[in-house]
């Protein structure tokens, strides 16, 4: 019997199978066996649909492999008949390959992010809000940035409310600290965006759930008052937090109470910013807790108001910490009575490297008291003193007693903005050549470091030729003594007429005298000096005489208060036994 296939004109697959009977020859050696010829088949179809039929429904009629005859060419092959029914004619068995294929298409499941999403989504839906597109993409991330967003409370409540349920049990608690989540979060930057009590609260519990928080920015975020008092009492007892930024918030005196419990009491922060804030007085109280603290490497109150008095408590704590690395302090007014202080620090302490100074009204005689300090300070290697009043007379004095200290190890200075003198340059060679040591100024005043010329001795001068020039003027004024000099009665004196006029009056000048003489006065550069450049120099010629008595007087002031040994300015002190007003009887 040859059974024939013959492909259907639906399906590529199905088969529709017809029986024709034939003689089987006799000399056939295996008689009781079936041969089926697939004459439309080539032996590739034949074995793909046979094979996967066996994989499948048609696995339980217990077909046999069939096996070729006539080698691999042939496409003839038999099949052992069965000893018992294939299978049942009742089970319904799906010959449908194609659709088997698509079933079998595997199936994709959410991430972690698009669940905590569909989760913020939802509290955006409940609290009636949009969400923010900046939000969602937070999600999954390490570091959660939020900074100048300006959400609103509902905003910002949606959002912290799917962080805290990120990190909750399915039972609603917390969960443990070395429980492994997905989502871990070291950073939490909520800038710019307004904290009253209520979001504090999602803050904190953030904080809770989440333990593995080191950097907590909260720049601008309005904390002054009770938002700061809740943050203060949490961070009490916290030990997660490493760095905390509260710059920018407004935070005054009133606020230095809620600041101390956080550097007293607090043993994890290594870093705390209270920049760009309204502290002054309160200096006092944060000296008093940083008295107290052990952990604490990094302080920046920068760009406040503390002077005089909160200086002075502030320099008296940071005097006794033994911890403290970095203290910013510019854009202050600490001025006398602050550097006073500083000094009295820079000598007892032993753990200070880097001191902001910068943008402090630190003028001579202050800088004066902190040279004091840094002559026996042995630790501090980084000093900045940028924008500060200081005339260039001082830099060169500075670097003088640098250069004699011989336990200072200073190693960077920052004289940003100030103007150095001529020998600034020099000292600053000589203590490169003992050791390492760096300066950043602004500019330094000119040098002449021309060429050697022959100069005739008895012509050499040890005054300004300018200074002479006027000196000759006495009684007469500068019209007077203009018109002295011009012979040819031109309004103009020219080179010839100025040289005549220090040989009469006795004045013998070298050609290199008279032209710095000419180079001083005529400023259009045509060869000869009118009347009103004569009296321009003039002018100058007082302004520069002006200049050196002042600093003359700044110079003398420094001595005296080294020579006096007075701390304090008489402003400062107070009277040692006050006068009362007589009590009436």
């Amino acid at each position: 019997m040859e059974i024939e296939y013959t492909q259907h004109s639906a399906s590529p697959v199905k088969r529709v199978i017809s029986v024709i009977p034939e003689v089987i020859p006799e000399d056939s050696e295996r008689l009781p066996e079936l041969e089926f010829t697939a004459s439309r088949l080539s032996r590739n179809e034949s074995r793909a649909m046979m094979s996967r039929a066996l994989s499948r429904n048609l696995t339980r009629a217990s077909l046999k492999i069939p096996s070729f005859v006539g080698g691999r060419s042939s496409k003839t092959f038999f099949v052992d008949p069965p000893t018992k029914p294939q299978f049942d004619p009742d089970d319904d068995y799906d010959f449908d390959f194609e659709s088997d294929e698509e079933e079998s298409s595997p199936i994709s499941y959410d991430s972690v992010e698009d669940v905590h999403r569909r989760a913020y989504k939802t509290f955006c839906k409940q609290l009636g809000v949009m969400p923010c597109s900046k939000v969602l993409r937070q999600f999954g991330k390490t570091s959660v940035n939020l900074a100048d967003l300006n959400l609103s409370n509902k905003e910002l409540k949606a959002a912290l409310m799917t962080f805290i349920n990120i990190f909750r049990d399915d039972d609603g608690d917390y969960s443990d600290e070395d429980s492994e989540n997905d989502g871990e979060i070291y950073e939490i930057n909520l800038s710019g965006n307004k904290l009253t009590t209520k979001e504090m609260e999602y803050v904190i519990d953030l904080l809770t759930v989440n333990k593995r928080v080191s950097n907590l920015v909260l720049s601008g975020c309005h904390l002054a008052g009770e938002s700061l008092e809740k943050l203060a009492d949490f961070l009490r007892k916290s030990n997660t937090i490493q760095k905390l930024d509260l710059s920018n918030n407004d935070l005054t005196d009133k606020d230095a109470e809620a600041l101390c419990k956080i550097i007293q009491d607090n043993e994890s922060i290594f870093e705390l910013i209270l920049a760009h804030n309204n502290l002054g007085e309160g200096g006092v109280a944060i000296g008093n807790a940083l008295e107290k603290n052990d952990t604490l490497r990094s302080l920046d109150l920068s760009w406040n108001h503390i002077r005089v008095i909160g200086a002075v408590g502030l320099a008296k704590g940071v005097q006794k910490n033994c911890h403290l690395e970095k203290l910013i302090l510019a854009w202050n007014g600490f001025g006398f009575e602050g550097s006073v202080a500083l000094k009295r620090l820079l000598e007892n302490n032993t753990s200070l490297l880097h001191l902001d100074l910068s943008c402090n009204r630190i003028h001579p005689p202050a800088l004066f008291e902190i040279i004091k300090g840094l002559e026996k300070n042995k630790t501090l290697s980084l000093l900045n003193l940028s924008q500060n009043p200081i005339t260039a007379p001082m830099t060169s004095i500075f670097l003088s007693r640098l250069l004699r200290a011989k336990h200072s190890g200073l190693q960077e200075l920052d004289l940003a903005g100030i103007v150095v003198d001529k020998e600034f340059e020099s000292v600053l060679e000589k203590i490169r050549e003992k050791r390492l040591f760096t300066v950043r100024y602004d500019t330094s005043l000119p040098v002449n470091k021309g060429a050697a010329v022959e100069v005739d001795p008895k012509n050499v001068f040890n005054i300004d030729p300018i200074r002479i020039l006027y000196f000759m003027k006495e009684h007469l004024r500068t019209i007077d003594l203009f018109l002295k000099f011009d012979k040819d009665s031109n309004n103009c004196l020219t080179r010839d007429e100025m040289q005549l006029a220090f040989e009469m009056e006795g004045y013998p000048i070298s050609q290199e005298a008279m032209d710095s003489v000419m180079s001083y006065l005529d400023t259009n550069k045509d060869g000869s000096v009118d009347l009103l450049e004569f009296i321009d120099g003039e002018r100058k010629l007082k302004r520069k005489l002006i200049q050196e008595r002042e600093e003359q007087k700044l110079r003398q002031s420094a001595e005296e208060e080294l020579r006096g040994g007075h701390e304090y300015s008489q402003a400062y002190r107070r009277p040692a036994n006050p006068k009362l007003p007589p009590i009436r009887k």
